[in-house]
């Protein structure tokens, strides 16, 4: 027996210590993947993807039947359907190989670690995480497009060219508010849309604007050009999503689901707070993300493993 694992049984919680050393490693290792490829967009989008199939509907079933953060992305079900076009990249290139170096962390886990430590390094707030999610994969999967939202109409839900029912639509069968929906909505700050993986806009791969093409100073060490982003720092998390939005930069893309949040009555008021204060949009972002990451989610132990 080492050191450490005397300490773990004198202390009590072996396991549990031993889990959050993997984790403390892995997160390391996120770390270290974000600053050196400047790929934080790409690791929020894989995060949302695999924690937004979650629907409360579903709550009382057997899990992992609600879908959510359960590391079901992987499952060729869900990684080859449209809404996840491009996200193979990010498991196969990226998360793998920490995956590989750190068995014992879940993907559930390791996929929501990676969003998060992003957004950290992308200079976004700390969220306060929980891990000991256990992997799952439900045994009647939604199919596509897995109740994530729509770029532009026919928007899924009730209402199929209103954006703020749609965002409703989405965000609530998660339990979130209309806050919620504003402060997640400015993780786009961060970012690109691309005509290979959503189709929302003209610019792919091998095209680009000012701010997203080869030789571009906003790519930093991203290995993709292309696409169009939501601001013209699209690597940096600040809150220049609400600032610059109004702007109307023909470089940069606004969705109707964007622009409906300066108008809609809901909406409005988190907006403007946002615009004006970066700090509380902080504040609020990391709330959300946490829940967001929590989705659907089973802990081992029960309490979840805090403080990395």
């Amino acid at each position: 027996m080492g050191c450490f694992d005397c300490i773990c049984g004198l202390f009590g919680g072996g396991a549990t210590a031993k889990q959050k050393q993997a984790l403390v490693k892995a997160k390391g290792l996120c770390k270290e993947l974000v600053e050196s490829r400047s790929c934080a967009p790409i690791l929020v989008r894989t995060a949302w993807h695999d924690a937004g199939t979650y629907d409360k509907a579903n709550a009382g079933k057997p899990w992992p039947e609600a879908g959510g953060a359960i590391g079901s992305i992987r499952t060729d079900h869900e990684i080859n359907a449209g809404p996840n076009a491009g996200l193979k990249k990010a498991v196969a290139m990226y998360l793998q190989p920490i995956k590989s170096q750190v068995p014992e962390i879940s993907w559930a886990d390791l996929i929501q670690m990676a969003g998060a430590t992003a957004v950290e390094v992308a200079g976004g707030p700390k969220i306060p995480m929980k891990y000991g999610r256990v992997d799952g994969v439900p045994a009647d999967p939604a199919p596509p497009p897995f109740g994530l939202p729509d770029a532009k109409p026919p928007f899924g839900g009730p209402s199929p060219q209103d954006p703020a029912a749609h965002l409703r639509y989405v965000f609530y069968k998660y339990g979130m508010d209309d806050k919620d929906i504003v402060a997640l909505s400015g993780a786009h700050t961060i970012g690109r849309a691309f005509k290979d993986r959503s189709g929302t806009v003209e610019e792919g791969y091998l095209g680009g604007t000012a701010y997203t093409k080869r030789g571009s100073p906003s790519l930093e060490k991203s290995e993709t050009a292309g696409g169009r982003s939501w601001t013209k720092n699209w690597l940096k998390f600040d809150n220049s999503y609400f600032t610059d939005m109004a702007k109307n930069d023909p470089d940069c893309i606004t969705f109707p689901t964007d622009a409906v949040l300066m108008t809609d009555a809901g909406f409005k008021p988190h907006f403007d707070l946002f615009q004006k204060d970066q700090a509380a949009f902080f504040a609020a972002y990391a709330q959300s993300h946490k829940k967001l990451s929590e989705l659907g989610s089973k802990f081992e132990p029960a309490a979840g493993i805090v403080g990395v």
